[in-house]
């Protein structure tokens, strides 16, 4: 551990060295992206036409990212006060299993980080 000015961190600030600490600041940001954003698509429900980002973990898990626009002409979350109470709309999953079938949507999402390939 160092000492910073602030107190004890885990991790050096690289205060010294900027050219280092950008690269850092860089490594960190595309890492949030890939761990926030990666593999997400954007499918769009074939009754409504809300369009969602969707990113399947495996053919049991699949995480939707809904946005205001999206749960305004989705039906079936009509009228809910938390979306994420509601199982799922059957549509859109109807919708997300096309996808896979079109190949738009993989089965299963790749880990592997493409900035990174010994992750």
């Amino acid at each position: 551990m160092t000492k910073s000015a602030t107190g004890w961190s885990k991790a050096p600030d690289f205060a010294g060295d900027p050219e280092r600490r950008a690269a850092v600041a860089r490594a960190t940001s595309d890492d949030k992206q890939f761990y926030l954003a990666g593999g997400l698509r954007d499918i769009e429900c074939r009754t409504c036409h809300a369009c969602v980002q969707v990113k399947k973990y495996s053919p049991y898990h699949t995480s939707v990212q809904w946005n205001a626009d999206a749960r305004a002409r989705c039906n079936e979350l009509d009228g809910t006060d938390n979306p994420a109470m509601v199982p799922t709309c059957s549509r859109l999953s109807a919708s997300i299993d096309h996808g896979v079938a079109e190949g738009i949507l993989p089965k299963e999402y790749d880990h592997s980080d493409p900035a990174n390939p010994a992750r």
